[in-house]
């Protein structure tokens, strides 16, 4: 059996599934490609806000998708050092990547795909679904 693959998926991921009612598929596809998935509660409050944000859903329906989420991640907090993301606000994401040994990102951020910099493999969510 191939060991698990080890990413990060963006914020703007989960939020493009939880928005509209598609949490259940996002999770299917992390058990179906063996993924490892690593986040930091500075991405799940992400998510949460957003949620309550642009899809105006409430706090209590917020809350339920990080508790749905939850068991499919790993949560660790990566430390401040990488500053070479083209916006400032993916640092932290870079630093999850990088500090865990991920492998992949996946993500829809126009400009994370098009970072021919970034030491990890950038992925939409579309690669989810022809993987397996």
């Amino acid at each position: 059996m191939p060991a698990p693959k080890k990413c990060c998926i963006d914020s703007c991921v989960w939020v493009k599934y939880a928005g509209h009612f598609k949490t259940a598929t996002l999770l299917q596809y992390i058990i179906e490609n063996r993924l490892l998935v690593y986040a930091d509660n500075y991405l799940l409050g992400e998510i949460h806000q957003a949620l309550t944000g642009k899809f105006n859903f409430t706090i209590s329906e917020a809350d339920k998708i990080i508790q749905l989420i939850s068991p499919f991640i790993i949560i660790d907090t990566a430390r401040s050092i990488y500053r070479l993301s083209k916006d400032a606000k993916d640092n932290y994401l870079y630093d999850l990547c990088i500090q865990n040994n991920c492998r992949y990102m996946i993500t829809i951020d126009k400009e994370i795909l098009a970072d021919t910099n970034a030491p990890f493999i950038r992925k939409t969510d579309a690669w989810l679904k022809k993987k397996k």
